[in-house]
């Protein structure tokens, strides 16, 4: 991923987005039957790009919602004197 935004996407968009891409994926015939091993290797590539973007975009969501509790849990410890209190 070019940028470091977090996306806010769900895992089940995420999902969808998988399934969609399932549902939209067609392969080449072959001209006497089967389909076309390299068309299905290059679908496959394509399918295993689409879900590592797809992780790495909720990788990013998630350290981002982390990093933004370790500031408000520091933000409350000074205001409280340096002391955290539960």
């Amino acid at each position: 991923m070019a940028d470091n935004q977090p996306q806010r996407e769900t895992s089940g968009s995420a999902m969808e987005t998988l399934a969609r891409t399932f549902q939209e994926m067609k392969f080449r015939k072959k001209l006497l039957g089967g389909v076309d091993e390299a068309d299905v290797w290059r679908k496959l590539e394509k399918l295993q790009q689409e879900y590592e973007t797809l992780y790495n975009r909720q990788a990013a969501h998630y350290q981002a919602l982390l990093e933004e509790r370790e500031k408000a849990l520091a933000r409350l410890t000074q205001d409280r004197g340096g002391v955290a209190r539960g």
